[in-house]
């Protein structure tokens, strides 16, 4: 009897632990089934997700194309929904950038990538406007690891109504140093000029500009007139007198040292050429003397007129006025009133104005 009931315990105590055990052994089989997929999920994710930082050591160890380095080399960077696909992470972040920053109802017209500061970090020269040659707002700005932030915007130191038509980077002078070059002209008149600006820490600051301002007509320009490796700022002065002068005016690009002076003829001659009548010869020697007084230069020929007046008694700019020279020319009139021995006396009046002047 005792040991049936022993019997009994024993075969219920293992009946029970094979049951513990079974539970066990498939509670083991869920889990390892649960966690495989897991890992191969792990596994099949993670190689196709990489990081900003691979991406972009990517782009700077790359080799450029033909067509980059051409890029590159002009410093013109193409238009943004063109940009090289290489360049996809990068122009993705300016992209965005240029539209928080966009004026409203202008286009992005142009895009210059230059490191001006030579810190290692590029700057972008930003150009909006309505059209190509319409450039109403440039903006320039600098390229963080972690973004982009404007470091200033240029200020158009012109006070007339005038056109911006591009803008450039350009090294000016035989240092390294590079520079901002907003270009400018009129619809209306035969107009050119410029503004020179540079980077200054975290500033823009403008180095020089020369635009006709005064006359609304002429041109100004940034040449290398002497061939040294600097820029001069030119004016150009072209008057419609007798000779067909022009007077250039140079000085270096950001206005240090002497100005100087050229005196051209735009005659079909391309020299000075003594008048044959008289009245032409009165005319080119006020014409003379008013330019040497504008512009504290010696003309040669005026040795020609001496005889006339070595010493002249009046001011003629109170009685001429030489301004019609920039734009139609002197309008005098000549009459002779006296002829005794060898010498003529001509009386001259000044036309341009609403009522003669003796």
């Amino acid at each position: 009897m005792i040991n049936t009931k022993r019997e009994f315990f024993e075969i219920n105590f293992i009946k029970q632990n094979k049951i513990l055990f079974l539970i066990l052994l498939f509670s083991l089989l869920l889990n390892g089934c649960s966690e495989k997929p897991t890992n191969e999920k792990k596994q099949a994710v993670e190689p196709i997700k990489p990081s900003t930082q691979v991406i972009e050591q990517k782009v700077v160890t790359e080799p450029e194309s033909a067509a980059q380095e051409q890029d590159r080399n002009s410093n013109i960077v193409n238009p943004v929904n063109e940009r090289n696909g290489n360049y996809a992470t990068d122009s993705n972040t300016l992209d965005q950038f240029i539209k928080e920053i966009q004026p409203q109802n202008e286009q992005l017209q142009k895009i210059i990538k230059e490191d001006l500061d030579f810190d290692g970090k590029p700057e972008y020269v930003l150009a909006f406007g309505l059209e190509k040659e319409e450039i109403y707002n440039i903006f320039v700005v600098r390229g963080e690891d972690h973004g982009y932030h404007i470091i200033d915007k240029l200020e158009d130191p012109v006070i007339v109504v005038h056109l911006n038509t591009d803008v450039k980077i350009m090294k000016l002078g035989q240092t390294e140093q590079k520079f901002i070059i907003v270009y400018s002209t009129s619809k209306v008149n035969e107009t050119e000029g410029f503004s020179i600006f540079a980077l200054d820490h975290n500033r823009i600051n403008n180095l020089n500009y020369n635009y006709p301002e005064a006359t609304g007509q002429g041109i100004r320009k940034l040449e290398d007139i002497n061939k040294d490796g600097v820029y001069e700022d030119v004016s150009y002065y072209r008057f419609q007198d007798t000779q067909q002068h022009t007077i250039i005016t140079y000085q270096k690009f950001d206005s240090s040292g002497p100005e100087k002076t050229k005196v051209l003829y735009e005659n079909k001659n391309k020299k000075f050429v003594y008048p044959t009548v008289p009245k032409d010869i009165i005319q080119n020697y006020l014409e003379d003397y008013y330019l040497m007084n504008r512009f504290l230069i010696h003309l040669p020929e005026m040795a020609e007129f001496t005889a006339l007046s070595a010493s002249p008694k009046n001011h003629f700019e109170d009685i001429i006025d030489f301004s019609a020279m920039d734009y139609t020319g002197l309008d005098l009139n000549v009459k002779e009133i006296a002829y005794e021995a060898n010498q003529r006396v001509f009386l001259v009046k000044s036309s341009s104005e609403e009522e003669e002047s003796n």
